[in-house]
């Protein structure tokens, strides 16, 4: 379990399945999610596309539920996607969706993404982190970029909805980009500590 201030992340359980079936048959929610607005998923294909995680047999995805702290209340799910194709495991693609819209702009997304990123860098010890989104989504791309993700791609007409082509855009982070971020934010926190107590 990946706890912070708002949100906890936990492993998904087979009763995630009745909520996470709502959420992902929501075309706001799913415009903002995987670029498909137009996705519609039956609890069979969720429960098939789920079943490893649900088994733990799968080494390569990790799957979450985004837990509201002060509730205990699923208000989303997040997920990292290990690359597999090399013999070192050295990137993973994250991702998070707020199918709660009540738990929309309240900082849970950022926090759910800093969970995210400690998992991959600090505990699965990866050297990049991958953002995919589409190029219009502009609350995905500046929570990336505020993250210390840079903007490394553009997939021309890669992805289709509302009856025309968009481009996706690729951002990732690096390893000691991550850790400088931080570093520079534990230094600035310690600092207004200090100030705050000073007589």
């Amino acid at each position: 379990m990946l706890s912070g201030i708002l949100v906890v992340l936990r492993a998904l359980e087979r009763e995630d399945l009745i909520v996470l079936h709502k959420w992902q048959n929501d075309e706001e929610i799913m415009r903002l999610a995987r670029s498909f607005p137009d996705h519609v998923i039956s609890n069979e294909a969720l429960e098939a596309e789920f079943a490893r995680e649900l088994k733990g047999k799968d080494t390569g995805r990790r799957a979450y539920i985004i837990e509201e702290k002060s509730s205990n209340r699923p208000v989303g799910w997040a997920t990292i996607r290990i690359h597999g194709f090399q013999r070192r495991n050295t990137t993973a693609d994250v991702g998070l969706a707020l199918g709660d819209k009540i738990a929309w702009n309240k900082g849970y997304g950022t926090e759910t993404a800093k969970l995210l990123l400690d998992e991959v860098f600090r505990q699965l010890n990866l050297h990049r982190a991958e953002w995919w989104t589409f190029a219009e989504n502009n609350v995905s791309v500046q929570l990336a970029k505020k993250l210390g993700f840079k903007e490394e791609a553009r997939l021309r007409d890669a992805v289709f909805f509302d009856n025309r082509y968009h481009d996706l855009i690729v951002l990732g982070l690096l390893k000691q980009e991550f850790e400088s971020i931080r570093a520079a934010a534990e230094t600035s926190r310690d600092k207004t500590v200090s100030y705050l107590q000073s007589p």
